[in-house]
């Protein structure tokens, strides 16, 4: 794994490990509406390697925005996936992660997928979440104290 994919990796815990509550609530919610899927979150950094250890990285907005999305399995956003060409470049990898979706426990877990940038440079990192507070508690935690996790409502 290159240095920059490293980075990407990191960064991508640490966006689902800051906010992992809220990840957890969103995951259950749209679970009760949709069915199984995965939460889909965008991010655009340009990642600078300067030589050693030292990076720089700056972040552009979106084209889909910042909000966290929701891909229900047979949705047409599900489709595309399945046909795009990052799973037509690593069919052992989307096989573990349709596995993972398929079987993956809706009240203690969800799946994440924190995608980067765009094009030739477009990378993609899925993760399978067991958090402390289950995706039903902190539904119930969220929805109750908006504010307290930083939204207005669940």
């Amino acid at each position: 794994m290159t240095p920059e994919r490293e980075l990407r990796v990191e960064i991508a815990r640490n966006i689902i490990d800051e906010c992992e509550v809220l990840f957890s609530a969103q995951a259950w919610k749209f679970y009760q509406h949709s069915g199984r899927g995965y939460l889909y979150l965008h991010k655009v950094v340009n990642i600078q390697h300067s030589g050693g250890n030292d990076f720089s990285i700056t972040e552009s907005p979106s084209a889909i925005g910042s909000k966290v999305h929701y891909v229900a399995q047979r949705s047409e956003p599900w489709k595309m996936m399945m046909l795009s060409q990052a799973a037509k470049q690593q069919p052992i990898e989307y096989a573990e992660l349709f596995n993972v979706i398929d079987t993956y426990k809706p009240k203690e877990e969800y799946v994440v997928i924190v995608g980067f940038n765009y094009g030739s440079d477009a990378s993609e990192n899925w993760f399978l979440r067991r958090p402390e507070l289950p995706p039903m508690k902190a539904y119930t935690a969220v929805r109750h104290r908006p504010q307290e996790f930083g939204v207005d409502s669940l």
